[in-house]
C-alpha cells in the first residue's frame, strides 16, 4: 500500500515487560524534557474523526490522565501549530485522539516536536489523512468547503480570501446567515474580486437573495464577479422585491472550470451600512476537510513523523502481546472481535528502533510502543494504537488505550516509577466503565391513549391565532411553551412562524374543524388571556447546554413557561424552577431528568432536539403531552458548556431502558453534522432499544392539529394497470423521506401544485402517524392526489426503524418485532397503503419483515441502491408469495437516473424496477425528462400497478381493473 522507505531491519521484543525497559531510552543529551510528567491532548472543535470511534472525547482523555497523577492539556490546532506553545521544554508527549487524521498546518511544528524528541500517542493509523480548514467562519457552502469552495492565502486585503471553482452541473458558493428586510428598501452590495483561471461563462455572481417570511427563495440581484487577473471592484444597487422578508449574501459560481477569489464583501441598506460576520473571509470557520488518503507523512524522510508505515491486516486472530505492556488484560475485552486490524510495518522503521507490541496480529504488531534509537528521532517514544472496535465499549476503551500508552511513555522516558505506573494504572482500571444493556426486560405499562402518537381533545371553534413570525427566539419558545399548556385541556392557541402555518390554519376552516379564528393583535398578550393556566415559569441555565431540555419536561409536568430571566421580569412571572446552578454538566442535566421527573413523565414520548432548535415549534405538543426532551452533543460540539459525548449518551440509554417498547422518539438525532449523534447512530440507538423514530424537527402546531379526529383516509382510485406487455420494462417512482413529517408540512406541497403533477404515476412514502399528528395535513394531500399518486408507508413501518438493530438489547426481540409490525399493519389499514419501504435492511431481514405483514403482498426496500448487481437480486418473489422490488437508484438528475434504471434492468424482460428518487435533489421535470430518455419500452406504472404486472408476468394472477 506504500512506498517503503528505509526497509531496514528491526528486533521486536515480544516478550518484554514495560516495568523492565524502564530508562532504557531517556531524553537525548541537549534535549532538555519537562522536569514533570505534561502531557498535550489534540482538541480541535469539529475536527474529523477517522478509523476511530467519534465518541472518544480528548476532554475525556485529559480528565483521566488528571486523575492518574499526570498534568494534561488541551491544545487546539494553532497551539499545535506553535512552538512556542507544542516543544519539548513544556511537553513530553502529545495524544492525537482522532485517528488517522491530523492537522496539515500544524505538520512543520509536530515533526520538530518529534524531532526533539517530544513523544506521540498515536490513535488509528497515524498520519495519513490531512486535514485542512477551508471554511470561514459565519458563512455556509452550499455544495460543503473542500477543493471548490475554500478560503485562499491570495487575499485583497488581510490574510485569506473566499475561492471558488466552477464544477459542471450545479452552483458552487457560499451564503451568509439571514437578515431581515422589507419590500422597497435600496440595497447595495459590493465586493473586490479577483479571477485566477479560466473564463467567465455568464454565471457567476455576488448576489443579494431574497426570501420570503416562509423562508422560500423570491427573488436574486447582484454584481457578476467580472474577468480580470488583478483585484477589482464590481458593485450593484436594487430595490427588494415585494415579498421579501429576509435578504442573505451569496458568492455563487458556475462556469465550469473557472477559479475566482473574492474578498472584502459590503452591504448597505437604505444607505446604511449593514455589518456582515466576516465579510473578509479572516476568521477561519469550524469545518474540516479531510483531505484524504495520504501515507507520506507518516515515513521517514525530510517530510515525514518517522512513526512507521502499515499494511493491511491478515486472518490471524488479535490478542495481547507477551508481557502486556499496556496492562490491556485488565480491560476484559476479547481483541479478536475487531474490525480488519492495520498491522505496523516495521519494515518502514530504521534499525536500531524498537518495537514493543501491545497487541498482535500472529506475530505482527497492530499496538505496540515505538523506541526511537534513530538519529532523527531519538529519544522519542511512540505509542501507535488500535482501534479496539468493541461496540458500545469503543470510546472507552480506546481512551484507555491512550492513557495507557501516555503512562508507558512516561514511564519509558524516566519520569514515572514502575511504582507510579502501578497506581497510575489501578486508578485508571478504576474509571467508570460503561454500561453494557443488554438481555433487556422493558417496562410494560399500558399507553395513555390507544394512537401510536398522543391524541388531544377537538380544537376549539374559534382558535386564538397570533403571528410570531417577528418574535426573538426566546419569547417564541415562551409562547410556545404556553401554548402546549393550555391546549392539553383544549386546543385554544394556534401560532403562525411562517406561510404554512397560515396555510394549514385555512384547511383545518376547509376542512370544517375550526371555525373564524380570534385575532391576536400582540402575541404576547396571551401570557395575560391564559395566565391562570401557568404556575410560573422555569430558567435553563446558560452554563448547562442541555438545560433547556430538562426546562422542557419541567413546564410539562409542573405547568410552566419557559422564560428567560428577563422575560419572567418583563411579563411577572414568579420563577417557580430555576435550573442555574443545579447541574454540573450535561450528563447530570439527563441524570436529573431521569431519577428525580421521569416517574411524571409520559414514558411513551419523547423528542431529541439540539436545544437551538426549541423555537421551531416542534414542543407545543410533547408538552401537552409531558413527554420527554433530550439530545447528546456530538464530536463538533464539545465546546458546548457541560458537553460530554460519552456521559451522556450512558445517561440516555438508561433512559431508554425505561422507556417501553415502540415508545415515540420525536425531532431528530440530527442538526448539523457531528453537532448530535447524527441520524445512522441514533436511529441505530434507538431501534436497539425498541424506540420509534418520527422525525418531527420542524413541525409546529401539534397540539391543534393532533385535536383532529380523522379515522381513516382512503386513497384515490387507480386507474386500470397497462396490458401487460412482455417486451416492456415497467417502472415504479418511488419518492423518499415522506417519514420525515416536516415534508408534509409544507416541502411536498411544491410537487403537489406543480404543472406536471399527475401526468404520470409517483409513490409518495409517508409516515403513516401523519394521521395521528395532523391529520388535516394527511387529508389534504389525499384530497389533492392524482388517480396516478399512490402512498406507501415510509420507512421500515409505523416509524423510523432499521430492522437489523431493532430490539437487539432487549430479550423478547421476536415479541418485539411482531409488536412493531402489528402496529404497522394497523396503520397501513387506516391510511389505504398497499406496501411500505424498509431502510438499512440486509437480504436476509426481508423475508422476516414479509412474514410479519401477511397481509401485506409486496415490499419495498432499501433508501436508494443498497449494491446488488443482478436483476434477480432486485425482483423476486419470497418463499411467502410476496413480491420484494428493491430500489434500483441512487443518483441525481435525469440523465444519471434513466442509466441507473438501463443498467440495473440489462436484458431483462419483462422487468420490474422500482425507481427510487430521493426527494431532496430531484423536481417532477427531473422525472419527466427521466421517462422520455427512457422512452416508450419503459413505462412508468404506480407500486401497486408493478406488483399486479409482476403477478401477472409470472404466472401468479392477472392485472387488476383498477
Amino acid at each position: 500500500m506504500h512506498n517503503h522507505h528505509y526497509p531496514l531491519s528491526l528486533t521486536l521484543f515480544l516478550g518484554t515487560s514495560l516495568a523492565v525497559l524502564t530508562g532504557l531510552v531517556n531524553a537525548s543529551p541537549g534535549r532538555a524534557a519537562p522536569a514533570t510528567p505534561h502531557v498535550a491532548v489534540f482538541a480541535q472543535p469539529g475536527f474529523p474523526y477517522y478509523m476511530v470511534s467519534t465518541g472518544v472525547s480528548p476532554a475525556s482523555i485529559a480528565r483521566g490522565l488528571e486523575k492518574a497523577g499526570v498534568r494534561a492539556d488541551l491544545l487546539d490546532v494553532g497551539a499545535l501549530s506553535d512552538p512556542a506553545v507544542l516543544n519539548v521544554r513544556d511537553y513530553t508527549a502529545l495524544v492525537m485522539p482522532y485517528g488517522n487524521t491530523f492537522p496539515q498546518q500544524a505538520l512543520a511544528n509536530l515533526q520538530a516536536f518529534h524531532h526533539a524528541g517530544g513523544c506521540l500517542v498515536l490513535s488509528g493509523v497515524p498520519f495519513t489523512h490531512p486535514c485542512v480548514c477551508m471554511s470561514a467562519a459565519g458563512w455556509t457552502s452550499n455544495r460543503g468547503w473542500g477543493e471548490n469552495a475554500r478560503t485562499s492565502t491570495q487575499a485583497h486585503t488581510g490574510r485569506l480570501s473566499l475561492e471558488l471553482k466552477g464544477r459542471a452541473g450545479d452552483w458552487e458558493g457560499v451564503a451568509s446567515a439571514r437578515r431581515p428586510v422589507k419590500p422597497g428598501q435600496g440595497v447595495e452590495l459590493s465586493s473586490w474580486v479577483q479571477e485566477a483561471r479560466g473564463s467567465d461563462k455568464g454565471d457567476d455572481w455576488v448576489f443579494a437573495r431574497f426570501f420570503n417570511r416562509a423562508g422560500d427563495f423570491v427573488a436574486q440581484s447582484g454584481a457578476k464577479i467580472t474577468p480580470g487577473s488583478g483585484w477589482h471592484f464590481v458593485t450593484a444597487k436594487f430595490v427588494v422585491p415585494a415579498g421579501a422578508d429576509t435578504l442573505d449574501v451569496s458568492a455563487q459560481i458556475r462556469s465550469a472550470g473557472r477559479t475566482v477569489r473574492i474578498d472584502d464583501i459590503a452591504l448597505s441598506v437604505d444607505e446604511k451600512d449593514v455589518p456582515l460576520p466576516n465579510p473578509g473571509f479572516e476568521t477561519p470557520g469550524r469545518d474540516w476537510s479531510d483531505m484524504g488518503h495520504h501515507g507520506e507523512a507518516a515515513l521517514f524522510g525530510p517530510d515525514g513523523m518517522g512513526v512507521g508505515g502499515f499494511a493491511p491486516g491478515g486472518t490471524a486472530p488479535v490478542k495481547i502481546a507477551a508481557g502486556d505492556p499496556l496492562a490491556l488484560a485488565s480491560l476484559g475485552r476479547d481483541w479478536s472481535k475487531g474490525g480488519s486490524p492495520q498491522v505496523i510495518d516495521t519494515q518502514s522503521l530504521p534499525a536500531g528502533d524498537t518495537v514493543i507490541p501491545a497487541l498482535v496480529e500472529g506475530d505482527r504488531p497492530v499496538a505496540a510502543l515505538i523506541v526511537h534509537n534513530d538519529a532523527a528521532f531519538r529519544g522519542a517514544v511512540d505509542g501507535w494504537t488500535k482501534h479496539p472496535d468493541t461496540g458500545d465499549s469503543d470510546a472507552y476503551d480506546t481512551e484507555q488505550i491512550l492513557e495507557r500508552t501516555a503512562v508507558a511513555i512516561l514511564v519509558k522516558k524516566g519520569l514515572v516509577t514502575p511504582e507510579q505506573q502501578h497506581n497510575d494504572l489501578a486508578v485508571l482500571d478504576g474509571l467508570p466503565k460503561p454500561v453494557i444493556l443488554s438481555n433487556l426486560k422493558l417496562p410494560d405499562m399500558p399507553r395513555p391513549y390507544l394512537t401510536f402518537q398522543p391524541t388531544m381533545p377537538a380544537p376549539a371553534r374559534h382558535l386564538y391565532v397570533a403571528d410570531v413570525s417577528s418574535l426573538t427566539r426566546d419569547e417564541k419558545v415562551l409562547l410556545i411553551s404556553l401554548q402546549g399548556i393550555v391546549n392539553r385541556a383544549q386546543p385554544r392557541i394556534y401560532l403562525e412562524f411562517d406561510a404554512d402555518d397560515r396555510f394549514w390554519f385555512e384547511q383545518m376552516q376547509k376542512q370544517g374543524q375550526t371555525d373564524d379564528p380570534i385575532p391576536v393583535v400582540d402575541a404576547d398578550s396571551l401570557l395575560g388571556t391564559f395566565r391562570k393556566d401557568i404556575k410560573g415559569a422555569v430558567v435553563a441555565d446558560p452554563n448547562i447546554y442541555l438545560s433547556p431540555c430538562v426546562a422542557v419536561d419541567l413546564a410539562g409536568i409542573d405547568d410552566l413557561v419557559i422564560s428567560t430571566p428577563e422575560l419572567a421580569k418583563k411579563f411577572n412571572l414568579p420563577i417557580r424552577q430555576d435550573l442555574r446552578g443545579r447541574f454540573t454538566d450535561d450528563a447530570d442535566a439527563l441524570r436529573y431528568a431521569r431519577t428525580e421527573l421521569w416517574p411524571r413523565l409520559n414514558p411513551y414520548l419523547s423528542i431529541c432536539l439540539d436545544p437551538p432548535l426549541l423555537d421551531s415549534g416542534a414542543i407545543d405538543q410533547i408538552i401537552a403531552a409531558r413527554g420527554s426532551c433530550f439530545w447528546v452533543t456530538g464530536p463538533k460540539a464539545q465546546d458546548k458548556p457541560g458537553a460530554n459525548t460519552a456521559a451522556e449518551k450512558a445517561e440516555l440509554e438508561a433512559t431508554l431502558a425505561q422507556m417501553p417498547l415502540n415508545a415515540v422518539v420525536r425531532g431528530f438525532w440530527w442538526h448539523g453534522d457531528g453537532q448530535g449523534l447524527d441520524e445512522g447512530p441514533g436511529v441505530s440507538l434507538g431501534s436497539r432499544f425498541g424506540k420509534v423514530t418520527v422525525v418531527s424537527d420542524y413541525v409546529s402546531n401539534f397540539s391543534v392539529l393532533g385535536g383532529v379526529q380523522i379515522p381513516s383516509l382512503k386513497q384515490k382510485l387507480q386507474p386500470a394497470a397497462p396490458k401487460l406487455d412482455r417486451s416492456k420494462v415497467y417502472v415504479a417512482i418511488t419518492m423518499s423521506d415522506g417519514d420525515n413529517l416536516c415534508t408534509w408540512r409544507g416541502f411536498f406541497r411544491q410537487y403537489f401544485t406543480d404543472p406536471d403533477h399527475g401526468k404520470f404515476p409517483v409513490g409518495w412514502g409517508m409516515g403513516p402517524t401523519l394521521i395521528d399528528c395532523a391529520p388535516t395535513i394527511a387529508k389534504w394531500y389525499y384530497d389533492h392526489a392524482a388517480p396516478t399518486d399512490e402512498f406507501l408507508c415510509d420507512v421500515s413501518g409505523i416509524g423510523y426503524i432499521y430492522p437489523p438493530d431493532w430490539a437487539t438489547a432487549l430479550k423478547d426481540r421476536d415479541g418485539a418485532f411482531k409488536s412493531f409490525y402489528d402496529w404497522t399493519q394497523q396503520y397501513m389499514k387506516r391510511m389505504d397503503m398497499h406496501t411500505l419501504r424498509l431502510m438499512n435492511v440486509r437480504t436476509e431481514d426481508i423475508p422476516h419483515v414479509g412474514s410479519l405483514l401477511p397481509a401485506v403482498q409486496f415490499l419495498m426496500p432499501d433508501y436508494g441502491f443498497a449494491g446488488e448487481r443482478t436483476y434477480s437480486q432486485f425482483t423476486y418473489s419470497l418463499p411467502t408469495g410476496q413480491a420484494v422490488f428493491r430500489a434500483m437508484m441512487s443518483d441525481r438528475g435525469p440523465q444519471r437516473l434513466a442509466d441507473q434504471i438501463r443498467t440495473r434492468v440489462g436484458a431483462t424482460r419483462p422487468a420490474f424496477a422500482n425507481a427510487f428518487v430521493w426527494n431532496w435533489g430531484s423536481k417532477l421535470s427531473d422525472l419527466k425528462k427521466m421517462l422520455e430518455i427512457l422512452g416508450p419500452d419503459y413505462v412508468a406504472v404506480t407500486p401497486s400497478q408493478l406488483y399486479a404486472l409482476y403477478q401477472e408476468a409470472t404466472g401468479k394472477g392477472a392485472a387488476p381493473g383498477g
